[in-house]
């Protein structure tokens, strides 16, 4: 794998000695034990937005305007069988989270009848490359939609 050069850290020289002696241990470089240490100590949402932000580009040329009313007018179907209190949740657990996230809260927390429909919504945005960031907002505008 072709490696990147980033600006460099410092750190203390206790985590420089413990580092060294773990890669040891492990027969790791100290390259790879200190990416794989930060990468396991990254929260969710801060990897879903890296994820999504190398990503986010290359679906953003993909995702043109025509297929982006497609999907909301498809979507916009499936609000009214589903409780606004649940939309907040799901639209919360899709910011958080990405789409893995709201899935598993709609699984968990939802009706047959509200979790078909969310399934159907999220499947949707996935299939057709909208970005969860971009998801939130047609949900909010669900939302929005259910207090007119």
């Amino acid at each position: 794998m072709v490696s990147v050069k980033y600006t460099r850290i410092e750190i203390t020289q206790e985590a420089y000695v413990a580092l060294e002696a773990e890669a040891i241990l492990q027969g790791k470089t100290l390259k790879k034990l200190a990416s794989e240490l930060v990468l396991k100590g990254i929260s969710k949402k801060a990897l879903n937005f890296v994820q999504e932000s190398t990503s986010s580009i290359e679906a953003n040329r993909k995702l043109t305007s025509e297929s982006l009313e497609k999907v909301i007018e498809t979507i916009r179907g499936s609000a009214i069988n589903i409780d606004k209190s649940v939309l907040e949740n799901l639209r919360k657990a899709l910011m958080d989270e990405g789409y893995q996230g709201a899935m598993l809260y709609a699984a968990q927390h939802t009706a047959s009848l509200q979790r078909d429909e969310i399934f159907r919504m999220l499947t949707i945005c996935q299939l057709n490359k909208v970005p969860s960031a971009l998801a939130v907002d047609l949900i909010g505008d669900l939302i929005k939609k259910l207090d007119t």
